[in-house]
């Protein structure tokens, strides 16, 4: 495995992601997807390095295991009362917390959207991550997690890239994305 190792993160969060939320008649994206693109747009401001300047290098993967739940739910509301709309139809994709930080920044590298608790996902996560730097598929990558933990959704990314010699990129994402779990608390 190649390695890799965290040179900035972002982190936001918010008992009403909603509020977040950039959405307007023509484009919607879950608030979940505003959230994370928030804590992208964070670590991103964080990094030293200017991922815009190759976006066809930047890689971005993200892990929850709610994903769009919100929306989700708000069109099965929707569909019992005979309408759905489009839009927000596929706004309610879970990828849309990927992809929307694509669209956003224009980012056209490799996309990878877990629908899975991210303490499980960490390490098919970094298996990704590593490859895709590894292979030159990517110079960087951003790495995002959702969590909820007592009606807070938290949303942390962490800009990730080669390490110049051998380093544990992975005990890095597993401090800084989900730090103290213990009970009580809920990864999604």
């Amino acid at each position: 495995m190649s390695a890799f190792t965290v040179t900035a993160v972002g982190s936001v969060s918010s008992g009403r992601p909603a509020e977040l939320a950039h959405n307007r008649p023509s484009f919607f994206a879950d608030p979940v997807a505003w959230l994370v693109t928030a804590a992208v747009d964070r670590a991103l401001r964080a990094s030293a390095d200017d991922l815009t300047a190759a976006p066809d290098r930047v890689g971005v993967i993200t892990l929850s295991g709610t994903c769009s739940a919100l929306t989700m739910t708000a069109l099965a509301d929707s569909a019992r009362r005979g309408r759905i709309s489009p839009l927000r139809f596929a706004g309610a994709h879970p990828g849309v917390l990927a992809g929307l930080t694509c669209i956003r920044r224009k980012f056209r590298g490799p996309t990878l959207a877990l629908a899975m608790d991210p303490v499980h996902g960490l390490d098919p996560a970094a298996a990704v991550t590593a490859a895709w730097l590894g292979g030159g598929q990517a110079s960087h990558v951003l790495l995002a997690v959702h969590l909820t933990r007592d009606g807070i959704h938290t949303a942390r990314c962490a800009v990730v890239r080669p390490a110049p010699r051998p380093a544990d990129g992975r005990a890095e994402l597993d401090q800084l994305l989900v730090p103290d779990l213990g009970e009580g608390s809920r990864a999604e």
